[in-house]
């Protein structure tokens, strides 16, 4: 019923309507999963300045191993405002995703994610970690230090907790560089040592949740 209103409403080109088909045809909600669809119906949203939906159709080109196309589609939402998209844009420069490796530029997204008014607080604490990891690469772990506090201030960042605690008994420090919201076996992650089984861009995989 959802989405036969939906359907309704996008008719008359409400772009929050056209979005919420592109999700519902994304994960199968209310209809028959079509990947096509998704794709179709978010890039009708995104041209209607929906960010969410760019950001969106972003993670559908993830999850079929198309990391350029991905980077594109994140970067417009950053564009829009949408400050988890900045998050995005930053990890695919910090580990070259899709683009070339940028570390200044994955700092400077990093930094903005942070300071945006249109961001979650996971993906707020998300740029804090990663921006951490970051000044760890470059031997800063006085600067790394705040952001891990922050980020794990209410204790739902097990990395981020775990990086913070190899900080203060000075052992030697091994990031989790894997993208926080996204399941270790699914694509988009970084290389990562602690998680040397897992691939930048893994085929055949379920989609994320």
């Amino acid at each position: 019923m959802a989405v036969t209103w939906f359907c309704r409403a996008a008719s008359h080109g409400d772009s929050t309507a056209i979005g919420s088909l592109g999700y519902a045809y994304d994960v199968g909600l209310g209809t028959q999963r079509n990947v096509e669809q998704a794709i179709r119906w978010y890039r009708r949203a995104a041209k209607l300045g929906d960010a969410a939906a760019a950001s969106n159709l972003a993670t559908v080109y993830r999850d079929a191993g198309k990391p350029r196309l991905a980077f594109q589609w994140w970067t417009r939402s950053a564009g829009m405002g949408n400050g988890d998209a900045v998050v995005d844009v930053g990890y695919c420069y910090q580990y070259g995703l899709g683009t070339r490796k940028d570390v200044a530029g994955a700092q400077r997204m990093f930094r903005r994610a942070i300071a945006s008014r249109d961001i979650s607080q996971y993906g707020r604490e998300e740029a804090m970690y990663h921006l951490a990891v970051h000044f760890i690469d470059e031997g800063q772990l006085r600067l790394a230090l705040p952001l891990l506090k922050r980020a794990c201030a209410d204790d739902d960042f097990p990395e981020a907790k775990s990086l913070l605690k190899q900080i203060k008994t000075q052992s030697t420090c091994v990031p989790c560089r894997c993208k926080r919201h996204i399941k270790k076996a699914l694509r988009g992650h970084a290389t990562c040592r602690l998680h040397p089984r897992y691939m930048i861009w893994l085929p055949k995989v379920a989609r994320c949740l």
